[in-house]
């Protein structure tokens, strides 16, 4: 058995809402992430890697590059909504980059397993570059869809991810419904 119930880690969907009549007057012109190199990366096909980057999904290839990418096309899709006047960078720094194994997609229980992803993030002018919100930390956790749940890997996985955090960002950015929650889950 890998967990007994009631046990598990504390996981959460957190940020500190941008006033809507605030985050209406930007239009978000581009979409900065930073991966920091300290980062851990994990490729090792365990249950749980202790590990700041595990994502097995897009296949082999640079996991710095590829959660990048995953972090971008969520934070422009959640930020899509915006039209206003002033034109602005987003600049996002990974901190946890955390999903299912293809060993623990495959064997864990059903209602077990976290999707972790976790990042700084400031808002810039985009002509003047003047800090128009200082850095802010967003956890954008999420259950994760395993096998024995009815889950897939690959492109649906970093679907289901991409839109887990544009739904964080548009809630972060006053666009969209706050989803701040906090659950616990089998999971690191």
């Amino acid at each position: 058995m890998i967990g007994a119930a009631g046990c598990g880690s504390q996981f959460s969907v957190d940020y500190t809402p941008v006033p809507a009549e605030r985050s209406k007057a930007w239009t978000v012109q581009s979409v900065k992430v930073a991966v920091p190199e300290e980062l851990t990366v994990s490729d090792m096909n365990v249950l749980i890697p202790d590990a700041d980057i595990v994502w097995h999904s897009d296949g082999p290839g640079d996991r710095r590059a590829q959660v990048a990418d995953v972090l971008k096309d969520g934070i422009e899709l959640g930020a899509r909504g915006l039209g206003g006047p002033v034109p602005v960078i987003v600049e996002a720094e990974l901190v946890r980059f955390h999903a299912l194994t293809p060993y623990a997609f495959q064997v864990a229980p059903p209602g077990t397993g976290v999707e972790s992803v976790r990042f700084k993030v400031v808002v810039r002018d985009a002509r003047t570059r003047k800090t128009l919100l200082a850095e802010g930390f967003i956890s954008a956790d999420g259950r994760a869809v395993a096998a024995k749940d009815g889950g897939f890997r690959g492109p649906q996985e970093r679907t289901r991810i991409v839109s887990r955090i544009a739904t964080v960002t548009r809630g972060w950015l006053g666009l969209g419904e706050d989803v701040r929650q906090s659950f616990r889950r089998l999971g690191r």
